[in-house]
């Protein structure tokens, strides 16, 4: 047996019931009448081959799986005298009703006793109308395929509704039929003065509302689901209604008809009423979310955005959706400004993650940033030359301003990659423009471009070489400061440099000396790894094993794939840093000491700063450095 019943039999049966003007069809007459139509649209309709012939069991397959979808009730069990009643017949039927309703809001809501009373089975689909009517009105889709029973509270009957009836148009007939109550001069004046004594100070509010629903028809429902005053006035007029109704012992079909009504307005009314409190609550919250990228530290990932907290401390995502979100974000980002850049920009830092800024806040970020790059990276390149010079090795970045420039570029990169990202951002030039030409205070404060260019790293952080050679050789002992017995020394650490045609004459000679040299610095740096590494791994461990324990307790991500991300982005961090320092490694200055000043430098970095856990992540640093090192 098929799963599904084939395409069109539903249809067939519906139009016969319909041609013959009642839902009850033999079921030999029907079967009869399907032969008939195979044989004549079989070269239209392949499948139809399987009722050429005996009919009878291909058409009672269908009808079960049919009447399981109560779509059809097979009723009696003789084959001489079975029947079926379809469901499309009523839903045809019933769809005609409510469009005679729709013209004349006297004419009673269909309920079970329009149904025959023959029929013992069901043919259509038992719903509850609180829950119902609020998924038709979130999403409804109209066919001729289903009957609802849509059953109301307080014992008031329920109504036959078709799935080809919208739920707008049978909210309009319901207030249609209060309207019809209220234009009763006697019913208008005694609910009015209900609501205006339960409304003192608002009586010209409710008599507005009145004359609302009474003269302006067509607006009815835009006001009920746009205004909020509105949800309040039907819901008292819905209580009043009800109140009194329920009084009465024998209702009529028109009294059973006016208190179905004033359920379906009631809970239509709360759904509009949650749906208006929803929307001001996103709304709400969007601003919040706004307010929040203007704030400190001023550039956030999509993550950091999805967990951002009103003043409540309630998370904002939840007031609104993900997709509110997404869709937020992709407008503010895209959205041009009187053809300036969108007001929420987006880079991309060397890791690969991105970051969102407000275009406000770009400039007065890479303020903050420099002045907290500033001390840092003067530190860490004073520190460098300073390891230099004790062995008399004068750096090319000491005396060329241009390689000074260069140094300063992989030092941004490495210990600031928001800062770096910013100031090579495809946007900072455009901003810097648009901030110039609106004579904002801040346009007069920093100048970072110069015939269309970025000016120099060492303008933008203010950081001179001079100043930082002269600090280097200031912490050097007092016996480098004197020329001769600086000389004299460097006899023994430095040989002298000679004349570029003796380099030429002599490169084949000094080929296997460098070899053998090199050979011995690494010899010597291989000792100093290793007596780092007795330091600061204890005894029966490893340094992988030391690394997984402190990657353990510094890196508390929940899921594996934030965990991962995360360290990789440390690491990342860290291989960046060492790249630009390992020319100034030398076995004399290796040891636990001046890892510790490394790693130090990099956990006190903005990148690494938002790590709560400092100390274990201090020596996980530590010890990646070491590992980088040995690996060489």
């Amino acid at each position: 047996m098929s799963s599904t019943p084939t395409a069109n039999i539903y249809t067939i049966l519906t139009h016969y019931a319909l041609k013959q003007n009642n839902p009850l069809i033999h079921f030999n007459e029907f079967c009869e009448y399907m032969r008939r139509y195979s044989q004549r649209y079989l070269e239209q309709q392949e499948e139809l081959i399987k009722y050429v012939g005996n009919s009878h069991e291909a058409v009672m397959k269908e009808l079960l799986l049919l009447e399981s979808d109560k779509k059809v009730a097979i009723i009696n069990n003789t084959t001489e005298k079975k029947s079926i009643v379809v469901a499309g017949y009523f839903i045809e039927k019933l769809t005609e009703r409510y469009r005679d309703i729709e013209s004349n809001p006297a004419i009673p809501f269909p309920t079970l006793s329009d149904l025959p009373k023959y029929l013992t089975q069901e043919i259509y689909e038992k719903k509850v109308a609180s829950e119902f009517i609020f998924e038709l009105l979130k999403k409804q889709e109209l066919n001729d395929k289903t009957l609802f029973e849509v059953g109301f509270s307080r014992e008031v009957p329920s109504i036959l509704l078709p799935s080809s009836v919208s739920i707008l148009s049978v909210l309009e007939s319901a207030i249609a039929k209060i309207r019809l109550m209220l234009k009763n001069e006697e019913y208008h004046d005694y609910f009015l003065k209900k609501i205006r004594i339960s409304n003192p100070g608002k009586e010209l509010a409710a008599k507005n509302f009145f004359s609302q629903v009474i003269n302006k028809p067509k607006d009815t429902i835009t006001y009920l689901q746009e205004s909020g005053d509105i949800f309040y006035y039907w819901s008292q007029l819905c209580f009043f209604i009800r109140q009194d109704y329920e009084k009465v012992k024998d209702f009529t079909q028109e009294d059973i008809s006016k208190l179905q009504a004033v359920q379906i307005i009631e809970f239509c009314a709360v759904f509009y009423k949650n749906k208006s409190q929803q929307s001001q609550q996103r709304e709400t919250a969007l601003k919040n979310l706004g307010i929040i990228l203007n704030k400190p530290p001023y550039f956030f990932t999509k993550d950091d955005i999805a967990d951002f907290t009103d003043s409540r401390g309630i998370p904002l995502l939840g007031q609104y959706t993900e997709e509110d979100l997404s869709n937020y974000l992709h407008t503010e980002t895209t959205s041009l400004d009187n053809n300036n850049l969108p007001n929420l920009l987006v880079f991309k830092v060397e890791s690969g993650k991105r970051y969102f800024i407000a275009k406000n806040k770009v400039l007065p970020l890479i303020i903050r940033l420099c002045s907290e790059a500033r001390t840092k990276i003067k530190e860490n390149i004073t520190r460098e030359w300073y390891d230099s010079l004790l062995e008399f090795e004068n750096l090319p970045c000491m005396k060329e301003q241009k390689s000074f420039e260069k140094l300063l570029q992989e030092k941004v990169k490495a210990l600031e990659p928001v800062l770096y990202a910013l100031l090579n951002s495809n946007f900072l030039s455009l901003i810097h423009y648009e901030t110039r030409n609106s004579k904002e205070p801040l346009s007069e404060k920093i100048n970072l471009f110069s015939n269309g260019k970025l000016i120099p790293y060492s303008e933008i952080l203010m950081i001179s070489r001079h100043e930082i050679l002269t600090d280097a050789k200031i912490m050097l002992p007092f016996y480098y400061t004197v020329p001769i017995l600086s000389w004299f020394l460097s006899l023994f650490f430095k040989k002298p440099g000679k004349s570029e045609k003796e380099k030429k004459n002599q490169k084949e000679k000094e080929e296997p000396e460098k070899k053998k040299k090199t050979t011995n610095s690494k010899l010597e740096l291989k000792k100093a790894i290793e007596s780092v590494e007795k330091e600061l791994i204890p005894q029966g461990s490893t340094l992988d094993e030391e690394l997984s324990n402190c990657l353990f307790q510094w890196n508390k991500q929940i899921t594996k794939q934030s965990r991962e991300q995360l360290t990789e982005d440390v690491n990342c961090l860290i291989r960046d840093y060492i790249r630009t320092t390992a020319r100034s490694l030398r076995s004399s200055t290796f040891n636990s000491q001046r890892i510790k000043n490394l790693a130090d430098t990099l956990v006190k970095s903005p990148s690494l700063s938002n790590i709560k856990e400092h100390v274990p992540l201090t020596m996980y640093v530590q010890l990646y450095i070491l590992k980088l090192v040995k690996n060489m």
